[in-house]
């Protein structure tokens, strides 16, 4: 049995060296054509040096905001401590306006104590939680002696409704500030005497406990 060998049209076969693409004519065309090439390389260059400036531009936008926000970053750092300045020594120190306003709402009772019986004892118990200085000042101001020999002796008869007693201000040290508000009523004749009194309490926490630091006195001369 023979094997008929296949036969190749060689009239049709592909003309030019082996292995190689045929001639563009296109190409041919723009390398022959000078002028028209040497637009096309114009045009090629003015296209990717456009790709190269586009890219520094948007860094420096990229630079220009991260400065921005580390500028910014940095001023909030730089205002985070005062602003929680208060925060940080109530926190060191233990003491809250609720605490200073319930001591100063149990202090004010043996403070302002103006009945005969009880006054002198109470208000030595009130002096044991002031510093010295503000013990002096609270003397000068609501028990002075002649107040004192007056309601001790009978002369006098008084007593202290208090109305409000509320935390007004933290202090950066960690001191508070306690507002009281009352009435006070004195009566050494027939027609008693009612007085406003507003005052402003420091209140500052110390090795052994709270203690009145400082006054200061809002109440209106009669």
């Amino acid at each position: 049995m023979t094997t008929a060998t296949p036969s190749f049209d060689r009239t049709k076969a592909m003309t030019g060296t082996p292995g190689a693409f045929p001639e563009n004519p296109l190409k041919q065309k723009l390398l022959k054509n000078k002028p028209l090439l040497g637009l096309g390389i114009v045009v090629l260059l003015l296209f990717s040096v456009g790709q190269f400036i586009e890219v520094p531009s948007h860094s420096k936008h990229a630079q220009d905001e991260d400065a921005t926000s580390g500028l910014q970053a940095q001023k909030a750092s730089q205002a985070k401590p005062e602003a929680h300045a208060a925060a940080i020594n109530v926190a060191a120190n233990g003491l809250d306006p609720t605490l200073a306003t319930q001591f100063v709402t149990w202090w004010i009772k043996p403070a302002m104590d103006y009945s005969a019986a009880t006054a002198s004892r109470s208000h030595a118990q009130a002096f044991a939680w002031m510093t010295p200085q503000c013990a002096t000042n609270f003397q000068q101001v609501f028990w002075t002696p002649q107040i004192a020999q007056e309601i001790t002796q009978g002369h006098t008869t008084a007593a202290f409704q208090p109305i409000s007693v509320q935390a007004e201000a933290i202090n950066p040290d960690g001191t508070i500030v306690v507002g009281v508000t009352g009435t006070l009523i004195m009566q050494n004749s027939a027609t008693p005497v009612s007085q406003q009194i507003v005052t402003d309490f420091l209140v500052k926490k110390e090795k052994d406990g709270l203690r009145i630091a400082g006054l200061y006195n809002r109440t209106t001369p009669q």
